[in-house]
């Protein structure tokens, strides 16, 4: 029992510490560059209420305040394809705006919840990180469907609908496209950011999905890995998750690669060294904090995140074939990814 305790408190750390410290650098430049093509919804349901946590009393109902960025110009025949992004635990809805970018770029309308008792930035004002919420989150993010395809105006096209997480919401979405009791068939590809093992994730710190497992959909996913990825140390080594789900299925490794750089941190730790062990105040004995590592840029491992993910959902949301071609080409034309992956 010892054990299990220890586990639990560390990943609670963990989510929440670098959730934070993943968002807190870039918060300001991210709202006044898109200040001009964000628009701001909330919605609510009546039928759900919010817990007391963290500060905030509850609520009889849940509200959920949710950002959305479109393409510029008017929408193609048949809609834009819609990817929703569910940030990181006390994260929020703009932490990986160079990825929002690249979407809209290519074509895609982006929408992203504040979570009630996750986001730092929600209008419940939270002062961490709940993860037994979770269950929660999956709903919200099959009632924000509801809404925003129930919206004509965004002109969404209710075929092509993708979801894409970052730790604590890769944990969210691997739920809503393979969970027992939570899976939405609408979701046609998701990507995990720094997910770790998710069913792992959530029996070691209480999500509220004891009771669910895995259905053997065939909904394509990719994992997005880091090779120094801390979060991976307490919740499943890469390939864990990869080997429950059925495929089309992808798990791209970023080599020196760390789990805060697939969001928009910038920064390292002391010394040019891993940012996600001195968040978490982790020595050389914690996976990805060993002496010597050799690491990435947040940069490079951007750039890397954007590529294969606008290949992924062109090949999955968009049909085009060169895209799936082109991402199972990556190792070859990028020498610091390995990848595996299973029609």
């Amino acid at each position: 029992m010892a054990k299990t305790s220890t586990t639990q408190v560390a990943i609670a750390a963990l989510l929440l510490t670098l959730g934070a410290a993943s968002t807190a650098v870039v918060s300001t430049a991210s709202h006044a560059q898109t200040a001009d093509t964000a628009r701001h919804i909330s919605f609510t349901d009546e039928t759900r209420a919010i817990k007391a946590s963290n500060g905030f009393a509850g609520s009889p109902t849940r509200r959920i305040d949710v950002t959305i960025w479109a393409p510029s110009g008017p929408a193609p025949a048949g809609g834009w394809p819609l990817v929703i992004y569910s940030h990181g635990s006390y994260s929020k809805a703009d932490s990986a705006m160079h990825l929002v970018r690249a979407l809209n770029a290519a074509g895609y309308i982006v929408a992203a919840p504040d979570y009630p008792l996750s986001s730092r930035a929600a209008y419940t004002k939270v002062t961490g990180s709940d993860p037994t919420d979770v269950i929660e989150q999956t709903r919200d993010l099959r009632f924000i469907i509801d809404q925003l395809l129930a919206d004509k105006a965004l002109g969404i096209d209710a075929t092509r609908i993708a979801t894409i997480g970052h730790s604590l919401g890769a944990v969210t979405g691997y739920f809503v496209s393979f969970g027992s009791q939570t899976t939405d068939k609408r979701v046609k590809a998701t990507v995990l950011l720094g997910g770790g093992d998710p069913v792992q994730a959530a029996l070691a710190a209480n999500m509220g999905m004891i009771g669910s497992w895995s259905m053997p959909v065939k909904t394509p996913v990719l994992f997005l890995s880091a090779e120094h990825d801390a979060f991976a140390g307490f919740t499943g080594r890469p390939y864990a998750a990869y080997s429950r789900v059925s495929g089309p299925k992808y798990e791209l490794m970023v080599r020196g690669g760390v789990h805060v750089w697939f969001a928009d941190f910038s920064g390292f730790g002391p010394n040019q060294t891993n940012p996600d062990c001195a968040m978490l105040g982790g020595g050389n004995g914690m996976l990805g904090c060993e002496v010597g590592a050799k690491l990435t840029t947040p940069a490079r491992q951007q750039e890397i995140t954007r590529v294969a993910v606008i290949d992924f959902l062109g090949g999955y949301l968009g049909g085009d074939k060169a895209r799936i071609k082109h991402l199972r080409g990556l190792p070859k034309s990028m020498r610091d990814v390995t990848l595996r992956y299973e029609d």
